[in-house]
């Protein structure tokens, strides 16, 4: 990844009763930011997670970039969770931290 992307990883654990419904808003969320701009890349990583725990992993060629996709792409998906009462937490790391292992408590 080029050294001017700020990569971030958001790690987020959803109640597991919802996670048919949660999977498919967290790919429509990935495919609408894939398309925004100043976006480098970004995918849904489910491989090995357990079922209600999802990891997006994004970068985006600037601050404004990233700040856009949080306020208009994230946050709509996280009202929706919220007023599903389907999420448990969100914590957004950087890409190469210790925590993605651990995954969301």
């Amino acid at each position: 990844m080029n050294t001017d992307t700020l990569e971030k990883v958001v790690l987020i654990h959803t109640r597991e009763c919802f996670s048919q419904a949660c999977g498919h808003l967290m790919q429509e969320s990935v495919a609408r930011l894939k398309t925004s701009v100043g976006c480098v890349c970004c995918q849904l990583d489910t491989a090995e997670r357990p079922v209600g725990r999802w990891a997006i992993h994004c970068a985006w060629n600037s601050i404004d970039a990233m700040r856009a996709s949080f306020e208009h792409l994230f946050q709509p998906a996280f009202d929706t969770l919220i007023a599903q009462n389907a999420l448990l937490s969100i914590k957004v790391c950087e890409a190469n931290s210790a925590e993605l292992s651990h995954g969301v408590n």
